[in-house]
């Protein structure tokens, strides 16, 4: 099945009320239009409610099947580490200091092992990527001049530098969060577009939205009620 529009979501990172916020105003935007929605990644730790964020993901997707893509990011990554029988000191002190003591206050649980099964299961299945026509949705980013077929994992959920600086073109157009805006607005380039505008350090969550007929963003929606229409 094909959908007029795509959202994709940035970094939710427990905030679980701009989640809420920000579908609504891209119900408003899609203005009746059929979409699915794709969330690259992190929305666990840092922010206040990441156990209320995952709750809600897993039932989206139960209910909507492929028009909710759900993508691994970094944070996730560090969760399973955290929580795998086989983790180090190391795997849990990063995890904890990046915002898992947080997601561990959510679920009011001491240790990243004791989170619902469910949940664990649902983290670990996610992909690191989806493609359409026109682009790649991934969490961080990919390394330029090396084939999409052949980015590691590390490069997709953790690349900063060289990508961010890179003009080049990356075979799809990429949409991407990982990294904050300062700014808090999208950063919009003509090889990618960084949708992480910084929703648990006091910025808003941010959408764009594409069709399937132009690789570049029709719209962007935030939390905080903007529409802009591009």
């Amino acid at each position: 099945m094909t959908h007029s529009l795509t959202f994709a979501i940035g970094d939710i990172h427990g905030c679980f009320e701009e989640l809420l916020a920000l579908l609504a105003v891209c119900d408003i935007a899609r203005q009746g239009e059929d979409a699915r929605f794709i969330f690259v990644g992190d929305y666990i730790d840092r922010g206040p409610d990441s156990r209320r964020v995952v709750d809600f993901l897993i039932r989206r997707q139960s209910e909507q099947g492929r028009r909710c893509i759900c993508l691994r990011g970094n944070h996730e990554e560090m969760l399973i580490r955290a929580a795998s029988r086989r983790r180090s000191d190391r795997d849990l002190m990063n995890w904890w200091g990046n915002g898992g003591e947080q997601t561990l206050e959510s679920y009011g649980v001491d240790d990243p092992g004791d989170l619902p099964a469910e949940h664990l299961a649902w983290v670990q299945q996610l992909p690191l990527t989806h493609k359409d026509r026109h682009r790649l949705f991934v969490h961080a980013g990919v390394r330029p001049g090396v084939p999409l077929s052949l980015q590691s994992q590390e490069d997709l959920l953790w690349i900063r530098e060289p990508f961010l600086s890179s003009a080049g073109d990356h075979g799809l157009f990429v949409v991407h969060g990982h990294t904050p805006v300062t700014s808090g607005r999208p950063d919009l380039r003509a090889n990618r577009l960084n949708l992480d505008t910084g929703a648990c350090f006091g910025g808003p969550l941010t959408a764009a939205a594409f069709s399937s007929g132009r690789r570049a963003p029709l719209m962007f929606a935030t939390s905080v009620g903007d529409i802009v229409r591009l």
